[in-house]
């Protein structure tokens, strides 16, 4: 049986960036009380990643993946001295999945297990046994929820990128551009809500 509990032990937390998309923050300042300000955000040019599949945004004629910001050591802002995330009930839907993937199969969707969270995970116990339809069932409908919250971070990306300030530098923009897409969240927040597809 897969069984997977996070322990709060931060080890993703201190290997990979996280990509995030217009609800992502909105659901950090609405449960969290955070600012949504430049410092928090990053962003890492889309052609070192060139096969991640994510909505980019532009600045001046660049592309970008949107992210939560590092510290110096890499790890995640929201990462506490202790190791734990401070953000951890809100965290942002990819952080959410791991260590399992899914998977778009035709019209249905598949979970499997995030090969790099294997001997890294420390909440993650396996025994070569399928993984529970209890936790599929949970992650599929999570699936559904981050795909269509990708699509909607998509649309947004693209109304920004065809506009006059993704030709400016991320510094000159970087309050309209958070004001921007911080007000299409509150829109596709309400239309999740709607469609009793929100989750907090």
């Amino acid at each position: 049986m897969v069984i997977f509990r996070c322990l709060l032990k931060g080890h993703c937390c201190k290997k990979y960036w996280i990509p995030v998309t217009h609800l992502d923050l909105l659901r950090l300042h609405i449960y969290a009380g955070i600012e949504i300000k430049p410092s928090i955000i990053n962003l890492y040019e889309s052609s070192l990643y060139e096969d991640l599949t994510y909505p980019r945004v532009i600045f001046k004629n660049e592309s970008y993946f949107l992210a939560l910001n590092s510290k110096d050591d890499s790890s995640c802002i929201f990462l506490s001295k202790e190791g734990k995330c401070n953000i951890h009930p809100y965290k942002p839907l990819v952080c959410r999945f791991y260590p399992f993937v899914y998977i778009e199969k035709e019209s249905e969707i598949d979970i499997e297990i995030n090969e790099n969270a294997l001997g890294e995970c420390p909440g993650l116990i396996i025994d070569k046994k399928p993984i529970p339809d209890s936790i599929k069932r949970d992650l599929i409908r999570l699936a559904q929820v981050r795909i269509l919250e990708l699509k909607m971070w998509g649309r947004v990306a693209e109304e920004w990128n065809s506009s006059e300030y993704s030709k400016k530098e991320f510094d000159e923009v970087a309050e309209k551009f958070l004001g921007f897409i911080m007000s299409r969240a509150e829109e596709d927040r309400k239309k999740l809500v709607e469609s009793g597809l929100w989750i907090p």
